[in-house]
């Protein structure tokens, strides 16, 4: 069985096409969330992957979360072009449909595979935390799992969230992997291809890829152009999609880990 995992697209149609493309044949697509958000296509990526509901496995992120509560707050009408941000953005181009889609998503999924137990959730806590022991492992795969799960021998956790493509082994038979993100990379990482992971009777591979992206640079730009949105927003965007060189942008680089609470 070959198992595709791919996590945090915000809305990058283009990356997210680039890797199906790559891989055509697979039996479950995985996707641990954050489906929307700081990207332009929105909509596509949505149908992208609704078109897949027969053989594919999708938690909910915590953009998706904020995508639907920006939505439904109708806090994307009338903002001012210097708190314009990619919510709002997003929020323009999403229905009533595309919301319910987000706003339905499970939290966690749990599944089996070539003789691998699987739990797939967004997040492992409200920052950028990371499972470093097997006690720990074990604490949290009892909590989110059903109680014929835990005695597996073999057990594997796979997050998003935190952008950086990992493989944690923390015992024989216990592991939890990040595929990466399909868009971007965090600030104090350069790479500009589409992370993502595949699982191969059991045999994990972390995969990369590049792609054109181009059309979120240049959207970017237009906005730029207009000032018509906030200019750290802008800034993320010239860094993610532009050159790996901040002399090329045409913002000056902010340069820290995180400046969001919710990426």
């Amino acid at each position: 069985m070959k198992l595709l995992v791919v996590s945090d697209i915000h809305s990058n149609i283009w990356a997210l096409e680039t890797i199906l493309s790559a891989e055509k044949t697979y039996d479950q697509l995985c996707c641990a969330g954050d489906l929307v958000d700081y990207g332009i296509a929105p909509k596509e990526v949505i149908s992208t992957l609704r078109q897949k509901k027969e053989n594919s496995m999708i938690v909910q992120g915590n953009h998706d979360r904020h995508v639907a509560k920006t939505y439904h707050e109708h806090e994307f009408r009338n903002i001012a072009p210097a708190m314009y941000k990619w919510v709002h953005y997003n929020c323009e181009r999403l229905s009533n449909q595309d919301i319910s889609y987000l706003s339905a998503l499970p939290l966690h999924r749990f599944f089996e595979a070539d003789g691998w137990h699987y739990l797939m959730q967004h997040q492992y806590d409200e920052a950028y935390g990371c499972i470093e022991t097997s006690h720990q492992f074990e604490l949290y795969w009892k909590s989110h799992t059903p109680k014929e799960y835990w005695n597996a021998e073999r057990k594997r956790m796979i997050f998003g969230h935190s952008h950086r493509q990992c493989r944690h082994q923390l015992a024989t038979g216990m592991e939890w992997i990040n595929p990466g993100s399909v868009s971007y990379r965090r600030p104090d990482d350069p790479d500009k291809s589409a992370h993502y992971a595949c699982i191969e009777e059991g045999r994990l591979t972390l995969k990369r890829i590049p792609y054109d992206r181009t059309p979120q640079l240049e959207e970017a730009r237009k906005y730029h152009e207009r000032n018509a949105m906030m200019e750290t927003e802008l800034q993320d965007f010239f860094f993610f999609f532009g050159s790996a060189e901040t002399s090329r942008d045409p913002l000056p680089m902010v340069k820290k880990e995180s400046k969001r609470t919710n990426s």
